[in-house]
């Protein structure tokens, strides 16, 4: 379906002259614009990999897609695609019978910033907010979810969201490491020389006790030969728990890691890495590249080898790859924000919020006012817990004690 950018009475912005046009799309009418998602994709002012198309096909094929909804932003002529804006149209705001739009958040979806030209990135964030305001989805009030709360795209969206009806709901920072120094060079502003010293000395422990190597999966049959061991390894730990989200307990996440794992390799955007002690995984880790980042998507470890650190240790050495990937500047940790390892041996954070907005309506403005009240009478009735991503890991992942 095809939906006209209309202007509500209480829009808050002038008519753009950028002559964007919005069109609101549902997820069956997604393939035709593949090829020009994906080349926004490659040129986004911030690159959201969990958002390129494949990534989020898999997913649609794979879930109900009746309350999704794409905005997407063309350039004049509809030659070029500005924006792609993924949203879920959600019955309920803070547990509250409310009508909203919501940035889209898959399950393995890390951060929500919307695909946005790095060459048009006003004019098409311009349009959204221009549609919005007169969305036919009779929603008023936008859910943030996991917003990017830093950076280049940040400064951007601050700038359309002065001014309007808002409440922040939580923020939290998670680790993120900055590819600028050689790994040595790094760790010494970090952690103390007692710690490094010690790094070395578990990593000598653990090669006394068989043949220990870092290995790369550098071909198609490497990469489904770490998939299944990846999947194994993970099971056999923390993760394979009841309600640890390892890929093997959900048939359908499995399927799902391995079509993005086999076609990220394709693309030349993953790296697959393995600690193997006499040939044998005892830790892994997925790491995604998108554009001058990189996500560390997944890691594994062997749990009965946790005395020596094979988790810290793989971490380090990925580090030192990353460090030398040629245009990598950065690698998100996807983590908790009180990550026991990664918060100890990455410097730096990045800052997700959630925050609500009005559509700029009446309505709009009279509902994201009232929620914060409604929410802490809420709470006094019924004291909800702390949000899982904001409680502190139980999880070492094999980090020093």
């Amino acid at each position: 379906m095809t939906v006209p950018v209309e202007m509500s009475s209480h829009a808050r912005l002038t008519p753009s002259p950028s002559q964007a046009s919005v069109r609101l799309l549902g997820a069956t009418e997604l393939a035709a614009h593949v090829e020009i998602w994906q080349q926004l994709s490659d040129r986004a002012l911030f690159p959201n990999i969990s958002y390129e198309p494949w990534m989020v096909m898999p997913v649609l094929q794979a879930c109900d897609t009746s309350n999704l909804y794409f905005v997407l932003v063309f350039g004049p002529g509809d030659k070029e695609l500005w924006g792609f804006v993924p949203l879920e149209k959600q019955t309920r705001c803070l547990h509250l019978p409310i009508r909203n739009l919501a940035l889209w958040q898959h399950r393995y979806s890390y951060v929500t910033a919307p695909l946005l030209d790095a060459g048009h990135a006003r004019e098409a964030l311009e349009a959204f907010w221009h549609w919005l305001e007169g969305n036919p989805l009779g929603a008023h009030v936008l859910d943030t979810n996991w917003l990017l709360a830093d950076g280049a795209f940040h400064d951007l969206w601050v700038d359309f969201a002065m001014g309007r009806i808002s409440v922040l709901l939580n923020d939290f920072p998670r680790a993120l490491y900055r590819a600028e120094k050689p790994l040595a060079e790094y760790l010494s502003h970090v952690v103390s020389r007692k710690s490094q010293l010690e790094f070395h000395r578990r990593e000598r422990r653990l090669a006394e006790v068989g043949a220990l190597q870092y290995r790369t999966a550098n071909t198609p049959a490497e990469v489904d030969a770490w998939l299944e061991d990846f999947l194994n390894l993970e099971a056999a730990g923390w993760k394979g728990e009841p309600g640890g989200r390892a890929f093997a307990s959900y048939p359908e996440d499995a399927a799902y890691f391995r079509t993005i794992t086999r076609e990220a390799f394709r693309r030349g955007r993953v790296l697959l890495l393995s600690l193997t002690l006499d040939g044998t995984p005892i830790a892994m880790r997925h790491t995604l590249l998108a554009g001058n980042g990189a996500y560390a998507f997944r890691t594994a470890y062997d749990e009965k080898f946790s005395k020596y650190s094979p988790g810290t240790l793989l971490e380090l050495e990925v580090m030192r790859r990353i460090q030398r990937q040629p245009g990598i500047e950065w690698m998100d940790s996807c983590a908790a924000p009180r990550h026991v390892l990664l918060n100890r041996i990455w410097r730096e954070r990045r800052m997700i919020r959630r925050s609500l907005f009005s559509d700029g309506s009446t309505a709009g403005d009279l509902l994201v006012s009232v929620l914060p009240l409604i929410r802490w009478a809420g709470k006094l009735i019924r004291p909800g817990k702390t949000p899982n991503y904001l409680q502190k890991s139980t999880h070492s992942q094999g980090d020093l004690s």
